[in-house]
């Protein structure tokens, strides 16, 4: 995956170069070669296809193609670099999010440790869309990757914005919190959720629960 990373982050500096030198044509050229190379599809159908299409077309029955969602989410990212600098506010929001819900995905199918590098990318990402309100199943991806990335603070704050639209994430929130309750004062401080909060957080959603 590392090597795949570091030739996804060569063409993204060759993209970003010719966004700046405003040859969009150009940059969205080379993701569609890199596109056709890497995942076989144009970059037409990269773009039309919404995140639980793309999760189909990148997974062999259940196993989902680690190496194939990490380039889809990565030329996704790229296509809506260049749709930003065209003012394309509708297809900069639709790459942005379906490259979200790409990355935070595979932590669900990868059965190690994710490289830094990956983190690095999704967190760009994240931060892109940081003014918007996602939809609640990318939400739902989120609070499980900042429990997987070890944030249990922020896993937390996204917790109680679903619960805000969903009631129903209650019983989610209860096995989050019954996962902390057994991991080590240290690990709780480094997630920035020290032991005392989790309890105050298990006892808040009892109450929603009475």
């Amino acid at each position: 995956m590392l090597r795949m990373i570091h030739q996804l982050a060569q063409v993204l500096a060759r993209v970003l170069k010719l966004n700046e030198e405003k040859r969009y044509d150009d940059a969205l050229g080379a993701i569609h070669l890199s596109s056709r190379q890497l995942l076989g599809m144009d970059i037409g159908l990269l773009v039309s296809l919404s995140d639980e299409a793309l999760i189909r077309v990148l997974s062999l029955g259940d196993r989902f193609d680690l190496e194939k969602g990490l380039v889809a989410a990565a030329l996704l990212r790229m296509i809506g670099e260049v749709k930003a600098q065209q003012g394309d506010e509708t297809a900069t929001f639709h790459c942005r999010t379906t490259s979200l819900s790409l990355f935070l995905e595979l932590p669900a199918h990868d059965g190690g440790t994710l490289p830094k590098e990956y983190y690095d990318l999704t967190e760009g990402v994240i931060s892109q869309l940081s003014s918007y309100e996602l939809q609640l199943p990318i939400q739902h991806k989120l609070f499980r990757y900042y429990e997987y990335a070890g944030r249990y603070d922020l896993a937390e704050n996204v917790l109680f914005e679903m619960l805000q639209q969903e009631p129903g994430f209650v019983s989610a929130g209860v096995k989050f919190y019954t996962r902390l309750q057994a991991k080590s004062d240290d690990e709780l401080n480094k997630g920035r959720l020290p032991r005392n909060e989790v309890e105050e957080g298990m006892r808040h959603l009892e109450q929603w629960l009475k």
